[in-house]
């Protein structure tokens, strides 16, 4: 299984970073995001390859966007847990300026969650 896991990160291309599949909905005015996005990639010097799925859903309110999402170890499917838990995340990008507010929390698989994050992103 790993093999062959491998083996289709290498055809999906070496350090490669791409949503592979995403779709956007209209509800009520609203945008209704789904998707996954692929990381793969060779580390050098330790020989490690990795590949993540990450599934994920948004949706944009009034400039307000709520996403959730959860990574899945490709290369581990047959090992194991693959659900290791949710990220939730709020953020807001302030009209005509560069600075974006943000929250974060994430669940582990029991849905026991750790720290709330509240941030500012300034981009200059």
């Amino acid at each position: 299984m790993k093999t062959l896991a491998i083996i289709l990160a290498v055809t999906a291309g070496v350090g490669y970073n791409s949503t592979a599949t995403a779709a956007d909905f209209p509800v009520m005015g609203q945008t209704l995001s789904m998707g996954v996005t692929s990381d793969s990639y060779y580390t050098t010097g330790v020989a490690d390859w990795a590949w993540t799925a990450t599934p994920y859903t948004g949706l944009s309110v009034n400039g307000v966007n709520f996403l959730v999402e959860t990574d899945i170890d490709m290369l581990k499917l047959d090992e194991g847990s693959v659900f290791t838990g949710l990220d939730f995340s709020v953020g807001y990008a302030v009209p005509t300026t560069n600075v974006n507010l943000y929250t974060e929390v994430s669940s582990d698989k029991d849905f026991d969650f750790g720290n709330v994050k509240l941030g500012i992103k300034v981009k200059w």
